[in-house]
């Protein structure tokens, strides 16, 4: 959390720049959604066949399900042929080595699809309010700051799954709104990072570790007190959004 007590600050443009609230996914169970998200990534081969997931409590910690919810959903599309559960000390979850188009999976994956404008929309509401915060975080950052993002770029650093990473992609992001000064424009962005977060799905470690020397370069324009670098680093690291999530994999 930002450390702002988000839940306690009002702004009258929230709902005017963060709505209207994510439909599609919303009428889906905490289940399929957990279902449809790694179904995607085996579709675009973002989880490669034979490759191994991260342990349950893992998963449900990265997609914010409760570790049960997540159980449920890698067990039934085991079942179902798209993964493949391994007893033993050297067991675990693996990606099927020839995975099935999954017909259980086909309504909750196209709810993500259909969703696709309003994604779209999320990370150009992100994009003008994470360029607005790092410009104003390189202005007012204070060494406490500048050790939290640094921390955070360290952490992904030493992630070894998308799981882990994410936690540190969160933390470094709202270290940056924190920075900023603005408690009402960080609730703002964060508000829209996590309805935003509700669409993201596994990524190879490999691609979000060089995601990640993004977020070393913006720490570095802001502890340079660089405001134009920091925005225009920011503006490419949300902006090529539109491309690398599914709604522009999917495009290719």
């Amino acid at each position: 959390m930002t450390g702002d007590a988000p839940g306690t600050l009002k702004h009258t443009a929230v709902p005017a720049l963060t709505g209207p609230a994510v439909a599609g996914i919303t009428r889906l169970s905490a289940v399929d959604t957990v279902r449809a998200r790694i179904a995607l990534a085996v579709e675009l081969r973002l989880l490669a066949p034979g490759e191994q997931l991260p342990s349950d409590a893992d998963v449900a910690a990265a997609l914010d399900v409760s570790e049960i919810t997540a159980r449920r959903a890698i067990k039934s599309l085991a079942e179902e042929g798209l993964l493949r559960r391994v007893r033993g000390r050297s067991g675990g979850t693996f990606v099927a080595e020839a995975s099935p188009a999954v017909a259980g999976t086909g309504s909750a994956v196209e709810t993500y699809r259909a969703d696709a404008e309003q994604v779209h929309r999320l990370i150009d509401q992100r994009l003008l309010a994470e360029t607005s915060l790092s410009h104003l975080a390189a202005v007012s950052a204070t060494d406490e700051d500048l050790a939290e993002l640094d921390a955070a770029v360290a952490a992904a650093s030493a992630a070894q799954d998308w799981t882990d990473y994410h936690a540190a992609d969160e933390r470094f992001h709202l270290a940056v709104a924190r920075a900023a000064g603005r408690p009402a424009l960080a609730v703002l962005y964060e508000e829209t990072l996590r309805r935003l977060y509700a669409y993201f799905i596994p990524y190879p470690i490999a691609y979000l570790h060089e995601v990640n020397a993004e977020h070393a370069a913006l720490a570095a324009a802001i502890r340079g007190h660089d405001p134009e670098a920091a925005v225009a680093l920011a503006e490419r690291h949300v902006a090529v959004l539109h491309e690398t999530m599914f709604v522009g994999l999917e495009q290719d």
